[in-house]
């Protein structure tokens, strides 16, 4: 069938400034755009727009907004970057999702993101209607990418693992929230930050081994968060799925590890890079790592092809719009 993306449908409104205003202060800030966002509807971007053309498979989006213009701008969105919309739901009475993001131009293009759920409360299935969104009789491998802008992407994780064993489970667990240990089995292919990396260690291990780690960071970043990459592969991950870690750890570059390649390899971020906005580099690398991979490119590759593309991306303002297309990453690769 494909790659299917369930998840979050935000309209961002950007407001890019030199600093943030102190407790009390009002600040004028340099200019205000707007923008499709959410981490459901940039992950679907990407992967329609990282696909290689001449690949035949679908791409769907999984998700609600409501019946207002905001809706509709991100429907017509996901359309323009080949994603199919047919179970992207529209409701009444409820706001299509917003996020508020503070753009800091003098501090890299960091950003601070707030986000009003809206529709994507809505984005809740029983197993009819999973039944209908994934019919049976469908033998062919199918990746299910999850983010955490949604009510419980658990229950539909485990729903697919029980009734369908051969999807691919991709899990970007974004905003984090934690689970029993062994739900993290569930996941093929987990993709984090170096924030979400730790979180999740946090959240499972002992207090006494997270705090060494804690400590040890300052001195030596690298090689401790190469560790937290083998305890999530070693002790997480379930040996007979897939069981792909991949760390994204910002402008130092990608840790990475697998079933296949189980010892942690490291691959730099691209360098001289002028960064206009962060906001949407961690679902472009996301997009470009689940094309590549659903294509049959080693995992090496993917990385390759994802930390380039993700480094196109931040050189633009925007997040859906800024993403650049397949042709785009293998010009520059």
């Amino acid at each position: 069938m494909g790659i299917t993306v369930i998840g979050s449908l935000n309209y961002d409104l950007d407001t890019f400034t030199d600093r943030l205003p102190n407790a009390g202060e009002t600040f004028r800030a340099n200019h205000f755009e707007t923008h499709a966002g959410g981490k459901g509807l940039n992950q679907a971007a990407a992967i329609g727009k990282l696909k290689n053309p001449s690949s035949r498979y679908s791409v769907r989006m999984i998700g609600n907004v409501g019946n207002d213009t905001f809706g509709k701008q991100l429907k017509d969105t996901l359309s323009d970057c080949g994603v199919d919309i047919t179970h992207v739901g529209t409701y009444e009475g409820i706001n299509t999702g917003t996020a508020t993001i503070l753009i800091e131009e003098k501090a890299g293009g960091q950003n601070r993101i707030l986000i009003v759920e809206g529709a994507n409360s809505k984005t809740i299935y029983d197993p009819k209607q999973l039944c209908e969104i994934f019919p049976e009789g469908k033998e062919e491998e199918e990746y299910v990418v999850f983010q955490h802008e949604i009510p419980d992407p658990l229950s539909i994780i485990k729903w697919i693992h029980a009734n369908r064993p051969n999807f691919q489970i991709v899990y970007n667990p974004s905003p984090f929230k934690a689970m029993p240990k062994k739900d993290w089995e569930l996941v093929d292919l987990l993709v984090v930050n170096e924030i979400e990396g730790l979180q999740i260690v946090e959240s499972v291990f002992d207090n006494e081994l997270v705090e060494e780690i804690r400590e040890k960071i300052k001195d030596d970043f690298l090689g401790e968060y190469r560790k937290i990459c083998e305890l999530l592969y070693e002790k997480l991950m379930n040996r007979k799925k897939r069981g792909i870690v991949v760390m994204t750890l910002g402008s130092r570059g990608v840790l990475f590890c697998s079933h296949e390649s189980p010892e942690v390899q490291f691959l730099p971020a691209i360098q001289n890079v002028s960064v206009v906005d962060t906001t949407g580099a961690g679902d472009t690398f996301l997009g470009g790592l689940v094309t590549q991979l659903y294509q049959g490119e080693t995992l090496s590759t993917a990385i390759k092809f994802s930390t380039l593309a993700s480094s196109l991306t931040i050189q633009r303002k925007g997040a859906a719009e800024s993403m650049p297309l397949y042709k785009d990453v293998q010009k520059d690769a």
